[in-house]
C-alpha cells in the first residue's frame, strides 16, 4: 500500500472524516465541563434533570455577571442587565442556607414556581428569606415544586416544622395550574427511567442514566456554537429570528425593557376559575387533615404588572385582574387563605417608576422579579400569613 494515501490532503474524502472526528472528540471532552462554565445563570448551572429535588444539593453558585432569560431568549444583548448572584442549596437540594434543613425552627414552607425559588436573586434576597424577615418567622424554601400532601408531610418532618401545625404557602403563578388531585406525585427520576429504559429499568441503570443526564446531557460545544451563531444574528449579518419571542418596549417613564411574548396573550385570555378552585379546595382539605394551613399566593406575570405603565397603552381586554378576583373570591368563600399580589406589585411598580431614574421591580431583561419586587410581595404575603394562622 502506498504511503501517499496516509498523508494529509485537502481533498474532501480526507478532510470531512477528520473534521467530524475532531468535532466528536471536542464534543465528548467538553461535556465534562461543569455546567456553571457554560451557563449564563444559576438555573442552568444547578438544576437537576428528573431528580426529586430541583437543584444539586450542597451547592454554591457565585457569579459576578449573570443576565436574564429574556435577553438570551430574544437575543437582545444590548438590554442585558448584568448583576451578581450568590445561590446556595442545602442538603435536600433547595435554595436555603445549609443549616435550615436540619435546624428545627421552621414554621412555614414555601412552594411554587421559579418566582418562589428565588431565580436571579442572591440568598439574602430570596422570597422565603424576605417573607421570614417581614413576618418574623422561619420560612423553608421548597420551590420550585408543588405542595402534594405526601411531599409536605415528609418535608415538614425533615426540616422540623412542628408536628401537626405550620403554614404551607403556595405561590400560584398566573399561567400555572395547581397540582393534580393526588396525595403523592410520582418520583420524576423513577418515571423518566421507566419511560426511557423500559425493560432495562433497574436500580443501577437508572442511577447511571441520572448521572449521565446531570453531567453529560449538555453539549458545551453546541452551546458555544449557538452563542457564535447568535452573535451573527444581529439584523446586520443575519436577521434576528429569536426577537419574535419577546416584546421590546418602553414604559411611560422612558425605561426600555423586555417581556415574554406569551405573557401578553395570557393577560388577554379568558379563563375559568372552577377547576383551579376545585383542586385548591381538595388540597386545602387534605392539608387540614395534617393540621396544616394553606395560604395561596396569586402571582402575576411581569407583563400584567406593567401593562398600565406602558408608553403605548394596551387597549385589549384585561382578563388577568378578573381571573385573579374570581379566584380570590372563590377561595375566601371556601375558607382558604389567599393573597392577590397584582395590586401590591402594581403599586410598587408605579412608585419605583416615579423615582428619579425610573426604577424597576422586575429585572429589565428577565421574566422574574428583582429584590425590590420580592420585598413588595413579601410584605403582602407576611401580612396574609399572620392572618392565616391567627385563630
Amino acid at each position: 500500500m502506498s504511503l501517499d494515501r496516509l498523508r494529509p490532503s485537502w481533498q474532501p474524502g480526507f478532510l470531512v472524516p477528520v473534521l467530524l472526528a475532531a468535532w466528536l472528540a471536542a464534543d465528548i471532552g467538553l461535556r465534562a465541563l461543569p455546567l456553571d462554565r457554560v451557563s449564563y445563570r444559576v438555573w442552568e448551572a444547578l438544576r437537576t434533570f428528573g431528580a426529586e429535588t430541583p437543584f444539586r444539593p450542597n451547592a454554591r453558585y457565585d457569579r459576578p455577571r449573570v443576565y436574564g432569560n429574556l435577553a438570551a431568549l430574544g437575543n437582545q444583548p444590548d438590554l442585558r442587565e448584568y448583576h451578581r448572584v450568590v445561590f446556595t442549596t442545602d442538603s435536600l437540594g433547595y435554595h436555603n442556607r445549609p443549616d435550615l434543613a436540619t435546624g428545627g425552627s421552621v414554621s412555614a414552607i414555601l412552594f411554587g414556581s421559579s418566582f418562589s425559588a428565588g431565580s436571579e436573586v442572591s440568598d439574602w434576597e430570596s422570597p422565603a428569606v424576605q417573607i421570614g424577615r417581614a413576618g418574623g418567622r422561619e420560612v423553608y424554601n421548597a420551590a420550585p415544586s408543588d405542595p402534594a400532601p405526601a411531599r409536605v408531610r415528609a418535608l415538614a418532618a425533615q426540616v422540623g416544622m412542628r408536628e401537626g401545625g405550620g403554614l404551607v404557602i403556595f405561590e400560584l403563578l398566573e399561567s400555572a395550574d395547581p397540582p393534580p388531585i393526588t396525595a403523592a406525585l410520582p418520583d420524576p427520576r423513577e418515571l423518566r427511567c421507566r419511560v426511557i429504559l423500559g425493560v432495562w429499568d433497574r436500580r443501577y441503570t437508572c442511577w447511571a442514566l441520572t448521572w449521565v443526564s446531570d453531567r453529560l446531557v449538555v453539549s458545551a460545544l453546541q452551546v458555544f456554537a449557538a452563542r457564535l451563531y447568535r452573535r451573527l444574528q444581529n439584523d446586520r449579518v443575519l436577521p434576528n429570528a429569536a426577537a419574535r419571542h419577546v416584546i421590546r418596549t418602553r414604559l411611560q417613564s422612558g425605561t426600555e425593557l423586555l417581556f415574554l411574548g406569551d405573557e401578553r396573550a395570557t393577560y388577554h385570555r379568558r379563563r375559568s376559575s372552577e377547576d383551579v378552585l376545585r383542586r385548591l379546595t381538595w388540597l386545602s382539605n387534605r392539608l387540614a387533615l395534617q393540621r396544616q394551613r394553606l395560604l395561596v399566593v396569586l402571582t402575576p406575570h411581569k407583563y400584567s404588572v406593567y401593562a398600565p405603565l406602558l408608553a403605548e397603552p394596551d387597549t385589549g381586554l384585561a382578563e388577568t385582574p378578573r381571573y385573579f378576583a374570581a379566584l380570590e373570591a372563590g377561595m375566601r368563600a371556601r375558607g382558604i387563605a389567599v393573597v392577590d399580589l397584582l395590586e401590591p406589585l402594581r403599586a410598587a411598580a408605579r412608585d419605583a417608576a416615579a423615582r428619579r431614574g425610573g426604577g424597576l421591580i422586575f429585572w429589565r431583561d428577565d421574566t422574574h422579579w428583582n429584590a425590590a419586587g420580592i420585598a413588595a410581595g413579601a410584605r403582602a404575603i407576611a401580612t396574609a400569613a399572620r392572618a392565616a394562622v391567627t385563630p
